[in-house]
C-alpha cells in the first residue's frame, strides 16, 4: 500500500466519515451543534409591540411639539410582563416600562426624561412621532423566518431568538462517540505506582479532552497489554459497541511488540492507508470495519495531539455535518529558529501562535507548554531561521 501525503489522507478520511443521522435535542443542548435543517421561527419576535424605554405611552395626535408642553392625564401603568392592558383614550397617557406591551390606542412612547409628572397629570414636551421608542411586532424576526440555516453551527447568540420564537427543541446532526483504546504493557492506571520501565498512561485523558472539545463524546475502554488476543478482544468490544468509531494509541511501529496491524488483520479491518509521509505519523493507520472508522495513532502524547488535529478532528467534524472540517493553513512568521533532526518528510511541530500587531507570529512550544497551533515544516528543510514565514494550522481560538 503506498505511503500517502497528509493531504491525501485527510481527503480519504473525510470521504469515509459521512454525517450522522439527525436527532432532536432540547434547546439547552443545542449550542455548538450543527443544524440538520433550516430552523425557522414559530412566531414573530417580538410577537407584540413593546416599549423600548421607560416612559409614557401616548397617541401622537395629542402632542404638538410646540413651545408649551401638553398636559395629559395618567390613567394607568404597564410593567414588563403585564398581560391585562388598559386602553388609551384621548388626551391621556399610560406609564409604561421597558418591555411592556404597548396598550391599545397608543402609537408612541415618550421617555420619562422628556416629561414632568404632577400628581395624575404629566407634562409632555415632545413632537408627535408615531412609532417612536416602540419595538414593533416582528422587528427581530418574522414568523417562519430562518434563524439558523441548514448545516450551520448553532451559536449561543441564536439561543435567545430560538427560545423567543417558540422553539424548545431543534433538529441537529448526531453527536459522534469514539472508543479509546491505549495499548502498551508499560502503561499503568493513575492509581498504580510505576516501577522502573513503567509509566502512567495519559493518552486516554488527552484523547477524551480533545474529543470533548471537538463536540463529540468518548468511551474509554482502558489500557491493554501488548498481547494480541487481549487487543483483539478489546477491539471487538469497541467495534460491536455503540461507538461510531475507534481511536487507538501505541503498537503501530516496526517493533516486536507492535501488534495493532496483526490484530486489525485478524478482525478483518480494511486498511484505507497504513503509512503517511509525515513525521510524526509515518506509522499510522486508518481503516474501516463495516463502515466504522478506526484510527491507529502512535504512542507518544505529543504525536497523539498533533495527529488527532490533523486526522481525527476532520472526521469528527464531518460526522457532525460541518462543511469545512479542516481549518485552512495560514502563514505566520517564526520568532525563533527551528532545527530538525531529519528532513525528507513533512514535519509537524506543536507551536504557540500570537498576534503581533497585524502579523501572526509563531514559535515552537517549550517544555510542558500547551500548543495552540501546528507548524507544517517543509520536507526539504532542516534548518529554518527566525523571521521566515511558515505554514501552520490553528488548533485553538486562544492564540490572541
Amino acid at each position: 500500500m503506498p505511503i500517502l501525503s497528509l493531504t491525501d489522507a485527510q481527503r480519504l478520511i473525510v470521504s469515509h466519515c459521512p454525517a450522522l443521522a439527525p436527532e432532536a435535542v432540547p434547546l439547552p443542548e443545542a449550542d455548538n451543534r450543527i443544524a440538520a435543517q433550516a430552523i425557522k421561527a414559530d412566531r414573530a419576535v417580538p410577537d407584540f409591540a413593546r416599549s423600548a424605554m421607560d416612559g409614557y405611552a401616548v397617541h401622537s395626535r395629542d402632542l404638538t411639539g410646540g413651545a408649551e408642553p401638553v398636559s395629559l392625564r395618567v390613567t394607568g401603568e404597564i410593567a414588563a410582563g403585564t398581560t391585562t392592558l388598559p386602553r388609551l383614550t384621548g388626551k391621556t397617557a399610560i406609564a409604561i416600562m421597558t418591555g411592556g406591551a404597548l396598550p391599545p390606542g397608543a402609537n408612541q412612547v415618550v421617555p420619562f426624561e422628556h416629561c414632568r409628572r404632577k400628581n395624575d397629570l404629566v407634562l409632555v414636551d415632545s413632537p408627535p412621532r408615531p412609532g417612536l421608542f416602540i419595538r414593533a411586532k416582528g422587528t427581530d424576526l418574522a414568523a417562519s423566518q430562518t434563524i439558523v440555516r441548514a448545516g450551520a453551527k448553532i451559536q449561543g447568540q441564536h439561543l435567545p431568538l430560538l427560545a423567543e420564537s417558540g422553539l424548545s427543541r431543534v433538529f441537529v446532526i448526531g453527536r459522534p462517540e469514539l472508543a479509546i483504546i491505549c495499548t502498551g504493557s508499560e502503561l499503568l492506571d493513575t492509581l498504580d505506582t510505576p516501577e522502573t520501565g513503567q509509566i502512567i498512561g495519559g493518552n486516554r485523558f488527552l484523547l477524551a479532552a480533545l474529543i470533548k472539545n471537538a463536540g463529540a463524546t468518548s468511551r474509554d475502554l482502558g489500557l491493554v497489554d501488548d498481547d494480541c488476543d487481549r487487543i483483539v478482544a478489546t477491539l471487538q468490544e469497541a467495534l460491536h459497541g455503540p461507538s461510531h468509531g475507534v481511536v487507538t494509541t501505541g503498537g503501530m511501529g516496526p517493533g516486536n511488540y507492535d501488534l495493532l496491524p496483526q490484530a486489525f488483520a485478524k478482525l478483518g479491518i480494511r486498511p484505507v492507508y497504513t503509512a503517511l509521509a509525515v513525521r510524526p505519523g509515518r506509522s499510522t493507520m486508518f481503516g474501516l470495519y463495516r463502515n466504522k472508522p478506526i484510527f491507529a495513532l502512535p504512542g507518544p502524547p505529543p504525536a497523539v495531539f498533533l495527529l488527532f488535529h490533523e486526522l481525527v478532528l476532520p472526521a469528527l467534524r464531518t460526522m457532525q455535518g460541518q462543511r469545512r472540517p479542516l481549518p485552512p493553513l495560514v502563514r505566520a512568521t517564526l520568532t525563533t529558529p527551528v532545527l530538525l533532526k531529519k528532513r525528507g518528510l513533512l514535519n509537524l511541530k506543536g507551536a504557540v501562535a500570537r498576534l503581533n500587531g497585524k502579523t501572526l507570529a509563531i514559535r515552537p512550544t517549550g517544555k510542558n507548554e500547551s500548543a495552540n497551533a501546528i507548524i507544517h515544516l517543509p520536507a526539504n528543510r532542516k534548518h529554518l531561521l527566525a523571521g521566515e514565514d511558515v505554514s501552520l494550522r490553528l488548533c485553538s481560538p486562544d492564540f490572541l
